[in-house]
């Protein structure tokens, strides 16, 4: 569960930082119409959403439990989001997230970040011997 928490705060945070600062004051925009939006969230905790932005934004992910029933239950997700720079360039960032960590690919990620964040999700996970899980409930 701690693992689930930490994968969403890091994809949280991963959108945030690489999303585009317009320092335009708020009201002097109007908001963004949402086109088409979907979303659907199952009992085993799987879900996937998607929209589309009238200004041509757009996001969609989808999540699946693996190893469901198990101590070592997580959620795979992957997804993508796009918007528009400044310049009136498409950036598209695609990534996936798992019980080995978050990898996010393109746009305005540095293909440093990339390679080091997909090396770390490769290795193989050693258990913490000094950590007992609490039960689940």
């Amino acid at each position: 569960m701690i693992k689930i928490v930490i994968i969403s705060l890091a994809l949280c945070l991963a959108v945030v930082l690489s999303a585009p600062v317009d320092h335009v004051n708020s009201t002097t925009q109007p908001p963004v119409a949402i086109l088409e939006s979907s979303h659907e969230k199952h009992e085993d905790g799987s879900y996937n959403f998607s929209y589309l932005g009238e200004d041509g934004t757009h996001r969609r992910e989808e999540a699946v439990v693996r190893n469901q029933g198990t101590e070592n239950e997580y959620l795979e997700i992957s997804g993508s989001y796009s918007y528009f720079d400044a310049t009136g360039k498409e950036v598209t960032v695609n990534y996936k997230a798992d019980d080995h960590g978050f990898v996010p690919e393109g746009g305005a990620i540095l293909p440093q970040i990339s390679l080091a964040a997909k090396q770390v999700s490769e290795q193989v996970s050693q258990p913490d011997l000094d950590y007992a899980k609490p039960p689940k409930v």
